[in-house]
């Protein structure tokens, strides 16, 4: 029986059947991979709170089928605080739908791998501003994608200092320093209203979740 383990990040799920389901895991070296859960949503099933959306684990998947099927799965970060806080759940749908919408199956990108668990780790902490941790995450994730507003554009000249500050400095800035640095609330409204415009515009996806990301404030 030929299988693989992977370590990942679930993006997706979807409901087959009575208890199946399938998930998509945006996995380290591979990219977007979709597995079959047998029986997953049976309250007794072992793969119940392992396959739940924003879990990042260790996978290991029966390859030998035409759909990769689950075999066990070791959780590493459950990110359990998103489910019980609705705007921090709101934020971190959009990412993962952004995620999801923008990659295509089996082309991998580990940066972004690594900003996204960072960035729910981070969500996760008693003292995140979530909306500037949001901001600042998809101003990381536009870099990666290929994205990065570029500093010279007129698009930016009427942004104040504070907004141009925060765009250059996580664009200059690792993963392991970008979320240390604050911003006035004005400045924030500011920096999401220019964000969520150039994301909609470049990308040209349509997002379920950004509706009510939208309608959060």
């Amino acid at each position: 029986m030929a299988a693989e383990k992977i370590r990942g990040l679930i993006i997706r799920e979807n409901f087959s059947g009575e208890a199946d389901k399938f998930i998509t895991i945006f996995a380290k070296d591979i990219g977007k991979i979709s597995v079959f859960c047998k029986g997953a949503r049976n309250t007794k099933s072992k793969f119940l709170s392992s396959t739940a959306l924003f879990t990042y684990g260790d996978f290991i998947i029966r390859t030998a089928t035409k759909t990769p099927t689950l075999l066990s799965a070791d959780v590493i970060d459950s990110f359990y605080a998103l489910r019980t806080d609705f705007e921090k759940a709101a934020y971190a749908s959009y990412f993962i739908e952004l995620i999801d919408k923008s990659f295509l199956e089996n082309v991998a990108d580990n940066n972004v791998l690594l900003l996204s668990v960072r960035t729910l780790k981070k969500m996760c902490s008693d003292n995140c501003g979530t909306r500037l941790t949001a901001c600042i995450y998809l101003l990381k994730l536009m870099e990666y994608m290929g994205y990065q507003p570029d500093m010279e554009d007129n698009a930016l000249s009427s942004l104040s200092p504070a907004v141009k500050y925060a765009i250059g400095y996580v664009q200059q800035s690792d993963i392991k320093n970008i979320f240390s640095f604050d911003l006035e609330n004005k400045y924030i409204e500011e920096l999401e209203n220019f964000l969520y415009d150039y994301i909609d515009y470049h990308t040209e996806i349509k997002l379920k979740s950004s509706k009510i990301i939208k309608n959060l404030y």
